[in-house]
């Protein structure tokens, strides 16, 4: 679940004053995806990632664009509603934030001299693949001078 912590890790690094005590971090929900077949070594986990800010005297929106830019950076492949949120106002100066992440992880396995060792993989990013490059045989439109 190295998502969850790198959530976590973005969110205590950021400018917000998050202290890692006032700072839950768990996972429910999960359930994993594992085609049938002789060759397939990877498995996908879903979960979603609960985090949540007790006390938090900050704006909710500045550790929701926080979350959002962790989110696109780490996880282009993401659904555009990917977080959701909830607060409990405390008093005139804090709050409790609750925020939940749908992830996904794609962990392979792989033989190694020393052993079986399972890697995740990274994300396909949509933005990034080249669909020229992926066409069939056709060539690549030139750019226009």
């Amino acid at each position: 679940m190295k998502k969850l912590a790198a959530a976590r890790a973005a969110i205590l690094a950021a400018p917000l004053k998050i202290k890692a005590e006032n700072l839950l971090t768990f996972a429910e929900k999960g359930s994993v995806y594992a085609p049938r077949g002789d060759r397939n070594r990877a498995f996908q986990i879903a979960y979603t990632a609960h985090m949540i800010v007790t006390g938090y005297a900050g704006a909710p929106q500045d550790l929701l664009f926080v979350a959002l830019e962790w989110l696109h950076r780490d996880n282009p492949g993401s659904v555009d509603e990917a977080i959701r949120f909830h607060v409990d106002i405390i008093d005139h100066k804090s709050a409790d934030v609750s925020l939940a992440i749908d992830l996904t992880e794609t962990i392979a396995a792989e033989d190694l001299p020393e052993g079986l060792r399972l890697a995740p993989r990274p994300d396909p990013d949509a933005e990034g693949i080249d669909i020229a490059a992926m066409s069939l045989g056709l060539p690549r439109p030139q750019p226009t001078k």
